[in-house]
């Protein structure tokens, strides 16, 4: 009985975090967390040449997370704001996330390398779920600038969790960003352990009998 109830709360949990994250958000602007230029001639993204800016976004507004680019061919525009709707995404994107968004957020504290490797894992699950075989190459060595085969690296890490990942994920609720003219991003917001939510549950219950109690002493004396 413990199991089905805690099962229900987890399902329960989870739609509601979708229904949550499906309003449209009319005031959502974007600004880059951090970047990182990669450059390396033996790498290609998306047939854009060997060197990209690796840019992961801030959104701030009806909504404050961290968010990541799914549209790589499309440029970003600061100056546009931003709407959400809840996805369900394929299942290696939520194998990477499931596996490695800690790394990049981890109570609160940002790793700016692991956030650069992330995005990179996760526009090669995109392109087709294996490092060098479509139009994102990425090797491991012979990066020109600062820590860029160290980003490598840890993206080649960060796929191969990804892949090996065999959960059905639930950690997270999946929200799609887009703007007119703009790259489509990705955030994600916690989903409450199913405890949380049947603790908040009977808070919630326990909150409404005290009420009823005291507005049946206010009638008895009034």
């Amino acid at each position: 009985m413990t199991i089905k109830f805690n099962t229900a709360v987890k399902a329960a949990a989870v739609a509601a975090a979708l229904a949550f994250s499906s309003v449209s958000h009319a005031a959502i602007t974007v600004s880059e967390k951090s970047a990182l230029e990669f450059l390396n001639f033996d790498a290609s993204f998306y047939d854009n040449g060997p060197a990209t800016t690796i840019s992961p976004w801030t959104l701030s507004g009806d909504v404050n997370t961290l968010a990541f680019c799914i549209d790589p061919t499309t440029p970003a525009n600061f100056h546009v704001n931003y709407g959400g709707a809840g996805i369900v995404p394929a299942s290696a994107i939520i194998g990477l996330y499931e596996t490695s968004y800690n790394k990049v957020l981890n109570n609160g504290v940002y790793n700016a390398n692991n956030a650069a490797a992330f995005q990179l894992a996760l526009w090669e699950v995109l392109d087709d779920k294996n490092f060098g075989t479509g139009s994102l190459i990425l090797p491991t060595t012979g990066g020109e600038l600062a820590n860029n085969d160290l980003v490598a690296g840890i993206a080649h890490g960060m796929l191969s969790d990804a892949l090996g990942y065999a959960g059905h994920g639930g950690s997270y609720a999946y929200t799609e960003y887009t703007a007119t003219g703009s790259q489509t991003l990705l955030g994600v917001s916690a989903v409450p352990e199913a405890d949380s939510w049947a603790m908040m549950a009977v808070g919630l219950g326990l909150l409404g009998l005290v009420s009823r109690r005291k507005s049946g002493k206010s009638e008895t004396f009034a």
